[in-house]
């Protein structure tokens, strides 16, 4: 076991703090060697985090299934491979899926409206909603060209019609919600505004979710965005970086990022 806290998180110091971009150079492999734990930004590469968790070390956040199952395609897999509820989703790595080739599946477009929604997108940037052949005409388009840049894969999904969306914030031990009502993409970054909790029974119910989520992934820092069906909650996303203005800015985020640090180093 080392002795000291290695940081690349430029909130949080530890006994040595590195550039979290910096080069991986003899001091700052020798010094992760030393490492009694390690402190990552929400931006690590990982390659970084994979290397650090095979000496051994301790780290925060935990992320081993974020890169384990990444994009939307993979957090819909990771989801279904832990038996938890999300909307439903039919994942689509290329478009060439449709076919004809020998093998692919038959894939049936759901009936309108349905929500298709790029693998890489944040901020609702690669989310549309199809409601007629020419809007789905017209998202095939977008993927043709996000392909044609080597950004592959998509997601039909189910619309929901819920007035309101959640997201749960995981801090450490704390669970911070967030409920949003708008337009079709309710982020902040577009469509949304926040509002009061509608229904409070609703919520300890997707705060449920949530914990299930923590107790089988181990993540620490995550904000969780929850759709509902007729009342109940369902994953939908999750955002590993995140805007701030719901936790209340750069300084609420801070303090909290602070006592999650602490927490963990004590615990270890």
């Amino acid at each position: 076991m080392g002795t000291i806290v290695v940081s690349f998180n430029p909130w949080v110091d530890g006994e040595r703090n590195f550039f979290q971009f910096t080069g991986l150079t003899e001091e700052v492999l020798s010094a992760l060697a030393e490492a009694r734990a390690v402190i990552f930004p929400q931006t690590v590469s990982p390659e970084l985090y994979y290397f650090v968790r095979r000496l051994g070390k301790p780290v925060f956040p935990q992320y081993d299934l974020r890169f384990t199952f990444p994009g939307k395609i993979g957090q819909i897999l990771l989801f279904r491979a832990l038996g938890l509820p999300h909307p439903r989703s039919l994942c689509i790595p290329r478009i060439c899926a449709f076919g004809p080739h020998p093998g692919a599946a038959e894939i049936p477009l759901p009936e309108p409206p349905f929500v298709v929604k790029g693998n890489h997108g944040h901020e609702g940037r690669e989310v549309f909603l199809v409601r007629n052949p020419e809007d789905w005409e017209e998202a095939l388009a977008r993927l043709r060209s996000w392909e044609a840049s080597g950004r592959y894969g998509f997601l039909l999904q189910e619309y929901l019609e819920f007035p309101y969306d959640l997201r749960v914030v995981v801090l450490g031990k704390k669970r911070l919600p967030f409920w949003r009502e708008g337009g079709f993409r309710r982020n902040l970054a577009q469509e949304g505004r926040p509002v009061p909790c509608p229904d409070p029974e609703i919520e300890a119910r997707a705060l449920e979710v949530v914990e299930a989520l923590v107790e089988k992934t181990g993540f620490n820092l995550v904000a969780v965005d929850l759709l509902f069906r007729e009342g109940i909650p369902l994953l939908n996303e999750l955002n590993f970086v995140f805007g701030l203005r719901l936790l209340g800015g750069e300084a609420a985020f801070r303090h909290y990022l602070e006592e999650a640090v602490r927490e963990f180093l004590t615990n270890l």
